[in-house]
């Protein structure tokens, strides 16, 4: 019996030992990865005393920024190393972190955020009529009921609603046969469990949604609840640090939105597409031939010097080589790194047409498509071609033009 308890013990104690050495292993690599991140920021912004002397304020600010910053470089450290390899046993920090023990917000810290879900909104959507005088104030009052009650803010809109009104019925407020088949008869408790029933709804969909915005945090196992009763969700988020982020992250809008795409169907954008290109091409090159390259002009001049007819019969012909290979080199600047988007025919109309994307280009080649788009002189060809949307579409500036464009690899 007693080797029975030893070996149990033995087998609890690994365990145990298993389970803590990941948050070791976690805790030794954001140690490093925060090392690393503070390093680098120092080697590449100036102490805040290096570059406000004298002045503490300045000091202070600038010393907030680069706190800021360095958490930003850590996250995206961290984010990038989660397949690396941190155990002995070949674990990497993302399944690390998911299985490291969980400290709480007492002994870890962290966030706790209490979120109440508005549900006067949801009243005033189900209602005929969401500015009926009657209807807001009963809204009103059993928002002032809430603060001092805890039961849920349907049923306080109903006591609040029968103790103004009461002569008149919920069913005049909420009947819509089309919509939630409620005719003008129905009672109140009829009113108030179609009112619930969608209220119930609309929780839990806010409550999934929260759960998959959580995710973006970064912390292991958070803990989201949500209360239908009194109509709250808490959320207590362990580790996490940026209360600005976590709070502009649960309580930001979902907006679908639709932009009108400009194609090049339009005349207009190919205009700016081809004048954007001989604007470059003016930029990096001029307007006469570029010269040929050092080594080639050390050659020709060589040739030259010697002063027969067989050497200049060769500097000729090897300067207007080079000069055909520069132009060559210099034609088209533009559509070389954005290539222009081909067209596709339309199977049942039989008529070629452009998608929403202007041009192409190769992810390696991004940065330089973004410096010449930049460029003012490729810019102001939006200038010549606005006016041709007219008064009902919006203006055409480089800004749209490359926002059209796609990056494939």
């Amino acid at each position: 019996m007693r080797a029975l308890v030893s070996i149990f013990t033995a087998l609890l104690i690994g365990i145990s030992l298993y389970q803590l050495s990941f948050t070791w292993f976690v805790n030794k690599h954001e140690k490093e990865i925060g090392e690393k991140a503070v390093q680098y920021i120092k080697k590449t912004y100036p102490a805040a005393e290096q570059k406000y002397p004298g002045n503490k304020e300045a000091q202070d600010i600038y010393k907030d920024s680069l706190t800021y910053l360095t958490s930003a470089y850590r996250d995206s450290l961290l984010t990038a190393s989660k397949d690396k390899t941190i155990t002995w046993w070949g674990q990497s920090y993302q399944k690390s972190k998911e299985s490291e023990l969980l400290l709480g917000l007492d002994l870890q810290g962290g966030i706790n955020v209490t979120m109440d879900i508005a549900l006067d909104g949801l009243v005033k959507g189900l209602a005929n009529n969401p500015k009926d005088p009657q209807l807001l104030n009963a809204i009103a009052e059993a928002q002032k009921l809430k603060l001092t009650s805890d039961q849920n803010f349907i049923d306080l809109f109903a006591t609040a609603y029968a103790k103004l009104n009461p002569e008149l019925k919920l069913a005049s407020q909420f009947s819509n046969t089309n919509r939630n088949k409620l005719g003008i008869n129905a009672s109140n408790e009829q009113v108030i469990s179609y009112i619930k029933g969608e209220a119930n709804g609309a929780m839990s969909q806010t409550f999934q949604v929260l759960r998959r915005r959580i995710d973006k945090f970064g912390v292991a196992q958070p803990n989201i609840n949500l209360d239908e009763n009194r109509g709250i969700i808490t959320v207590e988020l362990a580790g996490a640090t940026d209360p600005e982020r976590v709070r502009r992250y649960l309580q930001s809008t979902a907006n679908l939105q639709f932009w009108e795409v400009y194609t090049l169907n339009d005349p207009a954008i190919i205009s700016a597409y081809q004048n954007a290109d001989k604007a470059l091409e003016t930029v990096l090159y001029g307007t006469k031939n570029q010269a040929a390259d050092s080594a080639t002009l050390k050659t020709i001049d060589s040739l030259r010097a010697m002063k027969d007819s067989v050497s200049l019969a060769k500097a000729d012909d090897l300067k207007k080589a080079s000069d055909s290979a520069a132009q060559a080199n210099r034609v088209n600047p533009l559509f070389r790194v954005l290539n222009p988007a081909q067209a596709y025919t339309d199977k049942e109309t039989n008529r070629s047409s452009f998608g929403p994307a202007v041009g192409y280009s190769l992810i390696k080649d991004t940065s330089k498509v973004n410096q010449y788009l930049a460029i003012p002189a490729v810019k102001t060809i939006s200038l010549l071609i606005q006016n041709s949307f007219g008064e009902n579409k919006p203006v055409m500036t480089m800004e749209y033009f490359h926002k059209c464009c796609n990056c494939i690899s």
